[in-house]
């Protein structure tokens, strides 16, 4: 079955297309395979496109973005054989829209909600999704949820506080047998909450205790205990925390990582970097093979080259198409504490509370003027 567009008043356009698996996706088994083959899923698309609206141009450009990464998705899924009916529509970061287009009683049949984008409209495809128990994603921001109902709401990001929590976890895997320490060097009025859940993480997952100095009174030197490897990880963005910890960055058995604001700060010599590692939520290396292939598809499909939201939008529609491919309408059971790596950020969903999020992060390092992600096996 091959791709056809409908516009329609309600949307900017309904794709009807088959969809499949790829590389990097959630895996299918033959016997999923069997039982999905011949259903045709139904899955809606809200953002703010905001056509028409020519004070909206930077909101919709993003948009533009994202959905360009969605179409790239929609050509690699397309080789393995879903049946999908896909839905785009256009919010107009206006809940009262939202409120309209889920008046229409096809909505009602929908296998899976990607977005809206804004809490206001979120607020009102939530009180859908939780009367008629409908798997939500919210895409680009962190949405808590607010009604009582027990339907899956996924979100693709967490707060900046669990953020530095999941860091201090993922640092304990990472790192098992250094030493850690986290220096907070910023003055007492100014330290913020990064320092403390980074170390609270790191403990709750590795059992061992996290050193918090703020590396003028009490310094790395003072702390190591002579032996180990150390891993020293700074919090703050700063050009004073990004020198002190370059300061360090030296010794042979210390490894320096910080947050990737660093790279932001124009300096003479970007090889002083050499060796640091910085923990994000977003990074494409250029010198990736997997970037070098995605810009070739994308350069033969649209000219010029793909930017941050493409990537965003390209993984997430990949990971959730084929996710709902393999294990139905209930695949968030299925996806829950483990790794996927992806171009711009490895999924890795968890339970909290009465909602999923992505406690997934990047951790690359830089090396001659160039990024590495960094993949520890464990």
């Amino acid at each position: 079955m091959g791709i056809t567009k409908k516009i329609a008043a309600f949307s900017i356009c309904c794709l009807y297309f088959c969809m499949g698996n790829s590389q990097g996706a959630v895996v299918v088994t033959d016997n999923t395979r069997m039982l999905c083959k011949d259903k045709e899923y139904r899955v809606v698309l809200m953002l703010p496109f905001c056509l028409g609206m020519s004070d909206k141009w930077k909101v919709r450009d993003i948009m533009a973005e994202y959905y360009e990464g969605v179409e790239m998705a929609i050509d690699e899924l397309e080789k393995q054989g879903m049946k999908m009916n896909l839905v785009v529509l256009d919010t107009r970061q206006d809940s009262m829209e939202v409120i309209r287009l889920l008046a229409d009683p096809e909505m009602q049949k929908t296998d899976l909600f990607i977005g809206p984008v804004y809490d206001n409209e979120l607020a009102e495809v939530e009180k859908f999704c939780a009367i008629y128990d409908i798997p939500l994603v919210s895409p680009l921001r962190y949405y808590p949820k607010h009604t009582g109902a027990d339907f899956p709401l996924i979100n693709c990001t967490t707060v900046d506080s669990l953020q530095y929590y999941y860091f201090g976890r993922h640092a304990s895997e990472a790192f098992k047998k250094f030493q850690v320490v986290v220096v907070d060097d910023a003055p007492k009025n100014l330290r913020t909450f990064a320092a403390r859940n980074f170390k609270a993480g790191y403990e709750a997952a590795s059992g061992k205790k996290c050193q918090l100095i703020d590396g003028k009174t009490v310094t790395v030197s003072s702390v190591w205990n002579g032996k180990d490897s150390l891993f020293i990880y700074y919090p703050g963005n700063k050009s004073t925390s990004c020198s002190n910890a370059l300061s360090n960055a030296g010794h042979e058995k210390w490894i320096v990582a910080g947050p990737a604001d660093w790279l932001n700060i124009e300096r003479v010599n970007y090889n002083v970097f050499n060796g640091v590692y910085f923990y994000d939520s977003y990074s494409v290396p250029y010198n990736d093979t997997a970037y070098k292939e995605f810009r070739k598809t994308f350069r033969n499909k649209y000219g010029g080259d793909p930017d941050r939201y493409t990537f965003i939008g390209y993984d997430q529609f990949l990971f959730f198409g084929s996710s709902l491919m393999a294990f139905d309408r209930r695949f968030h059971k299925k996806i829950l504490n483990k790794e996927f790596n992806y171009l711009h950020r490895t999924f890795h969903f968890v339970q909290r509370g009465n909602l999923i999020e992505n406690a997934g992060l990047n951790l690359f390092y830089y090396q001659d003027y160039k990024f590495y992600k960094a993949f520890w096996r464990y």
